[in-house]
Parts: structure tokens; C-alpha cells; sequence
């Protein structure tokens, strides 16, 4: 619960745009649609935040489910949608207590910077989650903060993990089909390492 509270905070007090809301679709997430042809497929992302990449992937033809725990989130995702003309199916959830969609109801998921806050019991929870929600041969994309990059303050930017602890609640589900080097773009311009994790449902 503690969690919950610190997200929905994070969105209630937020002045200015969030660290992790850069106001355009993520171009990792434009880039797999076109490699893996998912216009117009049943998708969902996980943490939708203000509903940017949800809307985009509503304007590919998709039938879209997008979850996030603030209520504040989803309530701002609505007005954005709505204001796009786009449809998208909001649900308020935590989808390590809650599933978002019935198994296997979906083709592909998103997950930009949910699954790196995850403790790893947890995230072990998150990676069967998601698999259950994916239908046979359904891919996860999932960008974490990668421990590569070296701060002087651990506690500005993102999460880090090491490609272990990125891969290893993934394997008993999914088969790694890509692992590479990425960066998290923040609105003032700064940037962060990333993986970028592309896997597929065994």
C-alpha cells in the first residue's frame, strides 16, 4: 500500500510534467510495433501513467488495456484520451494483486519503468502476471534502469539492475529474444542508462 501511496502522491503534487512522462510515444515502443507488426493487435501496458504511449498505440488500430495504481494517473489518461478522440480501456490496478485482462487476452505488453521498482520477489511475481496475460508467442517489452551506468548520487534517476537481475524472474516464462543497451530520456533533456528487453512467451 505504501507504494500506492507514494505513486499516486507523485501524480497529485506534480507541478510540472514527471521525470518518467516525456509527452511522446516511447520511440522503443514505436520501433517494436514495426519490427514485430502489432498494428491492430489486442495489447496492454502496465503503469500508463498520463496515457501517452496507450493513446498512440489506440491511433495503431489496437484494442488497448492500460493499468496504472494512482488514481490520479488514470483520471488525467481519460482526459488526454478523450481529448485525442482515442479509445482505450483504463483499469486502476496493481496487477501483481489484480490480473488487468483474462490469460492469454492480449498479444503484447509494455512496461516502461514498472518492473525496476519491483523488489525481486516481486518482479518474479510481475514476469508470471504478465505471461498469463499474453497469448501463446506474445511478447513483453520492458525498459529497467540499467546498473551500467555510474552516478555520483545512486538515489537521482531511475532503479538499477544488473542483466541478471533483469533476466532471471523472466526465464521460467519467456524466452529472451533481444537484451540490449538503451537510456530513459527525461523531459529536461537528461538521460539515464536503460535495458531494453524484448522476450517472448514460452
Amino acid at each position: 500500500m505504501s507504494t500506492e501511496i507514494s505513486w499516486e502522491e507523485h501524480y497529485k503534487n506534480a507541478t510540472d510534467r514527471l521525470p518518467w512522462d516525456i509527452g511522446t510515444p516511447a520511440p522503443e515502443l514505436q520501433d517494436a510495433f514495426k519490427e514485430l507488426k502489432l498494428q491492430g493487435k489486442p495489447v496492454l501496458e502496465i503503469g500508463c501513467g498520463t496515457g501517452t504511449n496507450a493513446i498512440w498505440m489506440a491511433q495503431q488500430n489496437c484494442k488497448v488495456v492500460a493499468t496504472d495504481i494512482s488514481p490520479t494517473a488514470i483520471e488525467q489518461a481519460k482526459a488526454k484520451t478523450s481529448e485525442a478522440k482515442a479509445d482505450v480501456d483504463y483499469v486502476l490496478a496493481d496487477i501483481c494483486e489484480t490480473p488487468a485482462v483474462k490469460d492469454g487476452a492480449v498479444d503484447f505488453v509494455f512496461d516502461r519503468g514498472v518492473y525496476h521498482v519491483m523488489s525481486p520477489e516481486k518482479r518474479s511475481v510481475f514476469a508470471k502476471r504478465v505471461a498469463d496475460s499474453l497469448s501463446s508467442g506474445g511478447y513483453w517489452l520492458c525498459l529497467a534502469g540499467s546498473k551500467d551506468e555510474v552516478r555520483e548520487n545512486p538515489e537521482v534517476g531511475p532503479p538499477q539492475l544488473s542483466a541478471v537481475e533483469v533476466l532471471e524472474p523472466m526465464e521460467k516464462f519467456f524466452e529472451i529474444h533481444k537484451l540490449e543497451r538503451a537510456h530513459f530520456f527525461l523531459p529536461n533533456g537528461t538521460k539515464h542508462v536503460a535495458w531494453l528487453v524484448l522476450v517472448k512467451k514460452r
